[in-house]
């Protein structure tokens, strides 16, 4: 039998009782659009969690701390502790020799900086530092929303980027205007002297706002009031080495002041974890979020297993109605089935005949359900983005359907549907077409 005959066959068969047929994929329908909108809606809380990761680029990057004193094992009794290296300008100098590793810099920040209008403090924020290399980064490039990131060379005028946020609260609107302005400044804390003497100092400044600083269009939950200085000029604000002032107070720094945090960016994430090893070698303690992003997708991967499961269940109930649908079919269609064998039609085509309408169920219920799964998906988003607003959260949640879940939503549907149809195509296969004929 032709393939097209037994398609024309097979249509005949499911139009003949469209009522019975319209709520066995009906059934599917349902059964497929719970199991693709629960799986989507996995899929975009993954998504949505993961996105200020690749965007900040942190798949990329190392935090360093240096590392605790360690004794040797094998002489612990008899030997001293041995100090370890400290985490200064000249271990940050060997890490940027290793293979792979684009940029490296210790993470410093100011706590109280004070914007000055006149003789009066307009507002308070804080700083964070970053080197001037770092402008070519992606993270760097999209979250300057306005304005230019810092020269590559130091000038005479000091440079800063202004956080969204912060540029706003000091009466920038748009923040965009602010590029260009000059700001008193007056920063305050604990200055290195020497040894393991601070003493506390303060200092005011001129600066220039040269751009906006805006990572929250690109990642969520990112403050923007803060300032950005150059690093080579954060070294030398008052407070910039606070936390290496504490580490030497606690007896962990011997005389100088390491860093408490250096962050190093490699080129890609591959090359991530052989520069981490290189790294624990030269004494230091290297973390990473692939870890965490490892357990968290460990973790969707086993909510889109729950969740496949339930809509599998679901699946396997509406099989059963095509089931029932199609012995049904077999008992109505006795005698028709004796007539297509007495005309020559073999058992293997009245198998396919029938396997044809249970596809057919199939093929419109799973496409039915793709329609409803994401209409259903559209109208929770509504409600949940509406809740979520309500409680300061303005992000909108939105449901990830690749073309893959599609595709296997699709693909299963139709197989369970043939599947379903096996026994019922088994038995009409099987009829006596003499019996069949005579029983009229």
């Amino acid at each position: 039998m032709r393939f097209w005959e037994l398609l024309r066959l097979a249509l005949g068969g499911i139009q003949r009782t469209p009522l019975r047929v319209a709520l066995t994929v009906l059934g599917v329908a349902i059964a497929t659009g719970l199991w693709v909108s629960l799986i989507g809606f996995c899929l975009g809380v993954q998504r949505r969690i993961e996105e200020p990761f690749q965007r900040l680029e942190l798949f990329n990057r190392l935090t360093i701390s240096p590392a605790r004193a360690a004794v040797d094992s094998a002489d612990a009794p008899n030997r001293p502790e041995q100090p370890p290296p400290i985490l200064d300008d000249e271990a940050i100098a060997r890490i940027l020799r290793l293979p792979g590793v684009t940029v490296a810099y210790p993470e410093l920040r100011l706590g109280d900086v004070e914007v000055l209008e006149g003789k009066q403090v307009k507002h308070k924020t804080y700083a964070l530092a970053l080197p001037r290399q770092s402008g070519r980064l992606r993270y760097v490039q999209e979250g300057v929303s306005a304005g230019r990131f810092f020269s590559p060379g130091r000038g005479e005028t000091t440079e800063v980027v202004l956080g969204r946020q912060l540029a706003k609260k000091l009466g920038f609107d748009p923040p965009g205007d602010a590029v260009g302005r000059t700001l008193t400044l007056r920063v305050k804390g604990s200055s290195w002297v020497g040894g393991r003497t601070f003493q506390f100092a303060q200092r005011q400044l001129e600066v220039q706002v040269v751009g906006i600083w805006d990572p929250a269009r690109t990642a969520q939950f990112f403050s923007t009031d803060i300032l950005l200085f150059p690093l080579d000029v954060m070294r030398e604000l008052p407070g910039a080495l606070s936390e290496s002032a504490l580490d030497l107070r606690e007896g962990e720094q011997d005389g100088s002041p390491g860093y408490r945090h250096v962050v190093v960016r490699v080129e890609r994430p591959a090359d991530l974890f052989e520069v981490e090893e290189r790294i624990k070698a030269m004494g230091f303690e290297p973390h990473n979020r692939l870890g965490e992003i490892k357990e968290l997708r460990e973790f969707f991967i086993l909510m889109d297993l729950v969740w496949g499961s339930v809509g599998a269940v679901a699946l396997l109930v509406a099989g059963l109605g095509i089931i029932n649908t199609m012995l049904m079919a077999v008992l109505e269609r006795y005698r028709e089935i004796g007539v297509y064998k007495a005309l020559g039609a073999s058992d293997g085509d009245i198998r396919l005949m029938f396997l044809a309408e249970a596809g057919l169920v199939g093929v419109l219920g799973g496409a039915l359900g793709l329609v409803l799964g994401r209409v259903v998906s559209w109208l929770c988003e509504i409600g949940f983005n509406a809740f979520a607003r309500s409680k300061g959260i303005e992000e909108p949640m939105a449901s990830a359907f690749p073309p893959q879940l599609l595709l296997s939503a699709l693909a299963f549907a139709v197989v369970v549907s043939v599947l379903s149809g096996v026994y019922p195509a088994s038995r009409a296969a099987r009829i006596d077409p003499i019996r069949a004929l005579r029983s009229e």
